[in-house]
């Protein structure tokens, strides 16, 4: 026995992850339907298997199979739903339709007509109200028809699904702007912001998508998309280091180091532009190097203090 083997039998938190989901993770669809084929032959109502066989076929081109059988899937988990009570395995079961719906659409996203065709199957074929397979519709219509109305409805059914959908909220402030609507289209992006969290940087897009265009100028749009900080003393390090003058951003972490009430603040693009320096070649490699050092440990010393950085962090697009 391995010692791996040997560690997992004495960890029972451990699991070994179901062959057919490692199968799935591995880019195997031939393994996952030899499996769920092989499981249904003892358990035809097995609605994982069935799951699992509709997602393998779908996503090898044998669309009709595929989807008779994720349509059955759907069957027998809403059968138990109709005569669950308890609420905690209703949501369990719930989340299990989810599941199916992200993998089949997020699998098949990377082709454009294949992903808004499983969109299009997951919502009225499996008439599931799936706010990820909306969002694609919305963003279809909104495409290839030019309907910002129309694509909004569908934007309305997603957060219906999930008002804290923060992909749904940029989307919608992106309609919204279409239709020259300001309050709706602030509203969104302010949703879009307090949701984030790190899935989708908001204020990153924003900057550069043309349906913001005639909002530039707007002060509260301007203020709501501001990558950075108000601060005087960080202000400017954050424009240079947006820019892409990364000496000067060195040049300004060091002048206003002391200056900064939160020390990370400086400190993360001080580190980033030193690591970016040290990328072009010349002969000032062993001081950048030695400066980058010297940061590093000083970063590790306000980190080892459980110190964050909101301002950093808003720059990257994760706050």
């Amino acid at each position: 026995m391995s010692s791996e083997e040997t560690e997992n039998q004495d960890d029972p938190g451990l699991e070994e992850m179901d062959p057919i989901e490692d199968a799935w993770l591995l880019q195997e669809p031939d393994q996952v339907e030899k499996i769920a084929r092989e499981r249904l032959a003892t358990d035809a109502d097995d609605s994982a298997s069935q799951a699992w066989l509709g997602l393998a076929l779908c996503i090898t081109n044998r669309l009709p199979a595929g989807q008779a059988a994720l349509k059955k899937a759907f069957e027998l988990i809403r059968a138990k739903l109709a005569v669950q009570t308890d609420e905690e395995e209703k949501h369990m079961l719930t989340w299990e339709l989810h599941g199916i719906a992200n993998r089949l659409v997020d699998t098949l996203a990377e082709n454009p007509t294949l992903g808004v065709a499983s969109a299009q199957f997951v919502v009225d074929g499996l008439k599931f109200e799936h706010a990820p397979s909306l969002r694609m519709l919305s963003e279809d219509v909104a495409t290839r028809e030019g309907d910002p109305v129309k694509a909004a409805g569908f934007l309305k059914r997603a957060l219906a699904v999930d008002a804290t959908d923060p992909e749904s909220h940029y989307l919608a402030a992106r309609l919204m702007a279409r239709l020259g609507k300001k309050p709706q289209v602030l509203s969104h992006l302010q949703k879009a912001l307090d949701n984030a969290a790190g899935t989708i940087a908001v204020r990153t897009l924003a900057r550069f998508e043309p349906d913001f265009d005639g909002f530039r100028k707007d002060p509260e749009f301007s203020a709501l998309i501001d990558l950075f900080p108000a601060e005087a003393v960080l202000r400017p390090i954050y424009v240079a280091l947006d820019a892409g003058d990364f000496a000067r951003v060195v040049e300004l972490c060091g002048a206003n180091f002391d200056k900064a009430p939160h020390k990370l603040d400086v400190l993360y693009p001080w580190r980033e532009s030193l690591e970016l320096l040290l990328d072009e070649p010349g002969p000032e490699y062993d001081r950048v190097n030695q400066e980058l050092e010297r940061v590093q440990a000083v970063i590790d010393e306000h980190e080892g203090k459980d110190e964050e950085s909101p301002v950093y962090q808003r720059f990257c697009g994760d706050a």
